[in-house]
């Protein structure tokens, strides 16, 4: 018995599936370095759950950089 034609298109459907939360989170700007090695290793082990909790959870680049600027204001006085 072989595989059918759906049958291998269900397999590619499904394989893309499991890897499109680990494209969005390496293809993601927000974080960097070992702390997107960390969200991809919870993503590749936790599929989609570790894409809506990385999603969740890490804070927009424009709000980073604006805590740093604060940061740096203190410190200057």
């Amino acid at each position: 018995m072989g595989v059918s034609e759906l049958d291998l298109l269900l397999y590619v459907i499904g394989i893309c599936v499991f890897l499109m939360p680990i494209a969005l989170v390496s293809s993601d700007k927000r974080v960097s370095g070992q702390e997107k090695n960390a969200w991809l290793l919870a993503t590749v082990l936790l599929s989609w759950l570790g894409w809506l909790v990385f999603v969740s959870t890490v804070k927009p680049q424009k709000i980073k950089t604006e805590t740093k600027i604060v940061k740096l204001r203190k410190k200057k006085r």
